[in-house]
């Protein structure tokens, strides 16, 4: 039986991974709090960055995205360019019927 190659996503995935050499503090929480059950009392239900432009949030977010695809979680991206609710809930609604986080 031949080993199947990994999927383009998988292999930048693997590229932004080791490529990352910021905020570790930032994603080490975050992976922790995917481990934790939701009833747990530390528990977080959201995650937000801010900051100064160049400072890595935009790497940060995904790093934190890919974490959670790992996990199983669904995902959802939204940026800047997102101006209303109801676009951002149109925005979040058709990257989670297309299976985003798959």
């Amino acid at each position: 039986m031949t080993e199947q190659s990994p999927s383009r996503r998988e292999l930048i995935r693997r590229r932004r991974s080791i490529g990352f050499v910021g905020r570790q503090c930032e994603l080490n929480v975050f992976k922790e709090n995917l481990a934790r059950k939701p009833g747990d009392p530390g528990y977080q239900f959201l995650f937000h960055v801010h900051g100064n432009a160049g400072v890595g949030k935009t790497w940060l977010v995904r790093q934190w995205e890919d974490a959670a695809a790992e996990a199983g979680a669904a995902t959802a991206y939204l940026d800047d360019s997102v101006h209303s609710p109801l676009v951002a809930m149109e925005t979040i609604s058709a990257q989670l019927a297309r299976g985003a986080w798959n």
